[in-house]
Order: structure tokens, then C-alpha cells, then sequence
């Protein structure tokens, strides 16, 4: 009876003891296999983005498609241009248009108030119209990049020069139509870029440039809307729409394993203390007079007597335009016309710039202090979606594979 008790109890301490190994070894087979499965589809994600045996890039440098013009607006009719006659009248303006490689390369018409392709089966992308105060200012957020040739820099970023007469009013016969001006082109490029006085190599072996970069430095800023708001430079652009209307597409050109676009986080605004991101900064860092000419700039002081003269005239002719637009359109026509005579009469114009154009060196500074603030974050995801995917900007660049410029 006690030997059968007894074997009884070892059977059923066995049994207990099977059913434990069984069981932890069941499980370590389901965690190997969770963990295979897993690196397997971590594999696969990575292929997605990172196929190891594929590479790309390039070494076609970046161009700028653009072209410029000096209108006389006093031989204008149109009702729409009646404020840009009665504050310029026939004093110099020039006008930067900015393309994308495919509207500068398509031969174009008018047909019914609209820009078409004059060849069937062809399209294009947009392009943007700037004053050339206006383009100043978006060029502060564009380094262009260089390298030297026999001892002088030349830039990296190229310009290619259209030649498309402008009608600045298409809904009337014979109405104004302007016409391009390489020098022109290539005068606001260098007030903008001191590099582009230099000597221009388009046609040079890669290895001599190799090294070099374009940048475009990209803040996107506070909003209290449901719209996203980049700022290049001094210009801010509205994502996803400027996309889509065709404002961006002349970025299309840059487009090139030699640029790169530059996140440098959030910038904020306080209107009511006149104080913002880059003011603070250039406060704080010993940039007293960038600190000083950036506020007068973006919370601007009362008109000027002349200023006051200007505005009666603009509301005179386009009373139904609100005055605040109007008092912003005036303080820029001060600007853009001392900037126009200079670049026409071959004066100088650097008291006339920007401020991140004219204080280059605290701009230069608040930037190296920018990428190194975001080394540990990243872009908004709609930053990606709806700005660097369109526009191709969509490989993040790999550091150690180059040697640094």
C-alpha cells in the first residue's frame, strides 16, 4: 500500500514537472519566433527606405531659372496697376520672375487670360513675380554655395536666364509688355549674393565641386489656424497651398544631390513685447544693431511725411483696398524704388537691404546656432508631405560618406 502511495506521488510530481518544461519551452519558442518575425519585418520597413544596395544622388549643380525687367508703369492702363502707377509711375521698378525649369523651357501664349503651352501635350509648372525687394528678401534664406577656382570662389548655384516677354496686362489689346535683361538678372543676384561679382564657371570637372553646397534654410512658424507657414528668409509661404497655386515650383530647379534644405526649428512672434525668435537671439548674442534694424523691420514705426504722401495717393486710386494693406504696400515701395534706381544706375543699394542681408554675419550666427538646437528633433511630419516630397527634397542627407566643405 505504501510502495503504491509512494509511486503514486512520484508519477504525479513528474507529471507536474513535464508540464513546467514543456511550458517554458514553449514559450521560448514563440519569443524566438516573435523575435525572427519581428526582424524580419524591421528588415523589410528598412528596405523600404534604406535598400541597402541601392544609392542615388548626383552631381548636376543647382540652377536658378530666373529673369528680370525694369517696368514703367506710367505706360500702363489697366485698373488693376493703378496703385503701382500712381507710386512709381515711370520711375525704375524691377521685376524678378522666378521659373520652374519646366515653365522656363516651354514655349508659352495667352489664350483667354490664361498661360497655355503653344505645343499640344505639353505642360508646366508655375511661377512666382517678385519686386526685387521682394526677392532680397527670400534670398537672405538661400546660401548659393561656392568653391574655388585658381584661388577665387565661384558660385555653385547657376543662373539660367530666360527670355520671356511679360504682358502685365493681358486683358488689354496691345496692352504693356516688358522685356528681360541678363545684366539686370545677374546685378540683383549679386546684391543679394556678393559671390556672384565673381567670375562664373558653368562648365567645370565634378571633382571641383564636389564638396560644395547649396542650402535653403526652412523655419516653419507658430499658427493659430489650421494652416502650416513655412519662412525662407524674410518670406513666409502657406503649405499646402503655395504648392499647389505654383508659388514654390521655380525650388524645382535646386533640385540636385548638391543641396540641401535645412530645418532650423519654430520661430515665434510677440507682437505686443516687438520681439520675436531672431530679435531675441541677436539681442542676447551681442548683434546690438541686427537686434535694432529687425525690429524696425517687422513691427515698423509711424509713417514718415513722405510715407503719409504716398498712402493718400494709393487710397486716392484703390479706395476699396483695406488701409492697413495699403500702409504695408507703401513702407515696401520705399524700398523697392531706392533698390530699383540703384540696380538701374549702378548705385549702391546695400543701406536699402533686408536686415538678414545687411547684418550677414548675425544671420550666419543665429543659423550655426539653429542646427545645432535641432540636432535631437525633427521636422513636422506635414513638412515632408506637403512641402519636401513635392519638390523631391525627400532623401535625408548622410554624413561621413563625403569629405565636409
Amino acid at each position: 500500500m505504501r510502495a503504491s502511495n509512494q509511486q503514486e506521488n512520484i508519477s504525479g510530481s513528474e507529471g507536474i514537472y513535464e508540464s513546467f518544461s514543456d511550458m517554458v519551452l514553449c514559450t521560448l519558442i514563440v519569443l524566438i519566433t516573435l523575435v525572427v518575425v519581428l526582424a524580419l519585418n524591421v528588415a523589410e520597413q528598412l528596405n523600404v527606405y534604406i535598400e541597402p544596395n541601392h544609392f542615388s544622388g548626383g552631381a548636376t549643380r543647382p540652377w536658378l531659372y530666373l529673369q528680370a525687367q525694369n517696368t514703367d508703369y506710367s505706360k500702363t492702363r489697366s485698373d488693376h496697376l493703378a496703385i503701382e502707377r500712381a507710386i512709381f509711375g515711370d520711375s525704375d521698378f524691377v521685376l524678378i520672375n522666378l521659373f520652374s525649369p519646366s515653365s522656363a523651357l516651354s514655349a508659352t501664349t495667352l489664350k483667354d487670360g490664361q498661360l497655355i503651352s503653344t505645343k499640344e501635350g505639353q505642360s508646366f509648372h508655375g511661377q512666382t513675380d517678385l519686386t526685387a525687394y521682394h526677392f532680397l528678401q527670400l534670398a537672405s534664406g538661400i546660401e548659393p554655395g561656392s568653391f574655388p577656382i585658381e584661388g577665387n570662389q565661384t558660385a555653385l548655384m547657376l543662373p539660367k536666364f530666360v527670355h520671356k516677354n511679360m504682358a502685365l496686362e493681358p486683358d488689354l489689346t496691345q496692352g504693356y509688355i516688358t522685356t528681360p535683361e541678363n545684366e539686370l538678372a545677374l546685378k540683383t543676384m549679386a546684391l543679394a549674393w556678393p559671390i556672384y561679382h565673381n567670375a562664373l564657371y558653368p562648365r567645370r570637372a565634378q571633382g571641383d565641386y564636389m564638396n560644395a553646397r547649396t542650402k535653403i534654410y526652412i523655419e516653419v512658424l507658430e499658427s493659430s489656424d489650421s494652416i502650416h507657414r513655412i519662412m525662407i528668409g524674410h518670406s513666409v509661404f502657406n503649405l499646402p497651398q503655395d504648392i499647389e497655386n505654383g508659388r514654390l515650383d521655380w525650388l524645382i530647379g535646386f533640385s540636385s544631390g548638391l543641396t540641401e534644405v535645412v530645418f532650423l526649428g519654430e520661430a515665434w512672434s510677440d507682437p505686443i513685447a516687438q520681439q520675436n525668435k531672431r530679435i531675441a537671439f541677436f539681442e542676447q548674442n551681442g548683434f546690438a544693431e541686427a537686434a535694432k534694424d529687425y525690429r524696425a523691420f517687422s513691427f515698423p514705426h509711424e509713417f514718415s511725411p513722405e510715407q503719409e504722401i504716398l498712402l493718400q495717393k494709393a487710397i486716392s486710386v484703390r479706395p476699396d483696398i483695406p488701409t492697413k494693406r495699403l500702409k504695408q504696400y507703401i513702407r515696401i515701395a520705399e524700398a523697392q524704388k531706392a533698390i530699383s534706381t540703384a540696380l538701374v544706375k549702378g548705385e549702391n543699394a546695400r543701406e536699402f537691404l533686408p536686415p538678414l542681408l545687411a547684418h550677414h554675419d548675425a544671420w550666419a550666427s543665429y543659423i550655426k546656432q539653429c542646427i545645432e538646437d535641432e540636432k535631437t528633433h525633427t521636422p513636422p511630419h506635414w513638412l515632408m508631405s506637403e512641402f519636401l516630397e513635392p519638390l523631391g527634397f525627400d532623401q535625408a542627407v548622410i554624413r561621413g560618406l563625403r569629405e565636409e566643405a
